[in-house]
């Protein structure tokens, strides 16, 4: 499993919230083919935050807009 792939700590995972809105983040991959990476999407706000050799990278000017 790649460093951009590893899961976040169960514990950690219960906790975390969005930065935006304080909702829940759900778990997803971006990306094509090898070049996945990690990350938490939250769909009230349309954002999706990396994660970064299994730590989430919260920070609002981090994160890529899901808006197509």
């Amino acid at each position: 499993m790649s460093q951009s792939q590893q899961t976040i700590e169960p514990w950690l995972r219960g906790i975390i919230r969005c930065p935006q809105c304080k909702g829940e983040l759900t778990d997803a991959l971006h990306g094509d083919g090898d070049s996945q990476v990690a990350e938490l999407r939250c769909d009230t706000c349309r954002l999706a935050y990396p994660v970064e050799g299994g730590v989430p990278v919260l920070l609002a000017e981090l994160a890529r807009s899901t808006d197509s």
